[in-house]
């Protein structure tokens, strides 16, 4: 089940990635017809929310049962200043964010994906299940980068 996950996780990255590096600066850029966010600012949630991820890992891989720390991705885009920031610079972190994270994760032996922490709204959480919202997460922007109009 772990090497499964681990892997759709690698898999998901890597094709996020490889979509995002072959946007041009314009399609970056241009407004969603419907409303939605951006490609830019698409980038910008994921760069984002893959800090809180890695947190998440960290904190579960060394602390005892730590809180986990819920998001408002709502505010985001204004508090974080996404129509300023460069998304070049937010798929740097992300690509980087990845490889680092996937290089500790696939390190970890079975037992320890059942170490638990307590996130706000969710309450006890396996390491496992925090990846696979994780990937879950990824999956859902890839397919809104991927279907951007």
């Amino acid at each position: 089940m772990t090497a499964e996950l681990l892997n759709q996780y690698k898999t998901t990255s890597m094709a996020f990635i490889e979509l995002a590096k072959s946007l041009t600066e314009a399609e970056m850029a241009a407004p969603s017809q419907d409303g939605e966010w951006s490609r830019a600012f698409i980038l910008h949630h994921m760069a984002d929310a893959d800090v809180h991820f890695a947190a998440r890992y960290w904190h579960v891989l060394t602390v005892e049962k730590p809180p986990l720390a819920d998001f408002n991705e709502d505010l985001y885009p204004e508090n974080l200043f996404y129509s300023d920031r460069n998304p070049q610079d937010s798929l740097a972190a992300i690509d980087g964010l990845f490889r680092m994270t996937y290089d500790a994760l696939k390190l970890v032996g079975e037992a320890v994906w059942q170490r638990v922490g307590i996130h706000d709204s969710y309450g006890e959480l396996t390491l496992s299940q925090i990846l696979g919202y994780a990937v879950e997460h990824r999956e859902s922007h890839f397919n809104q980068l991927r279907e951007f109009h």
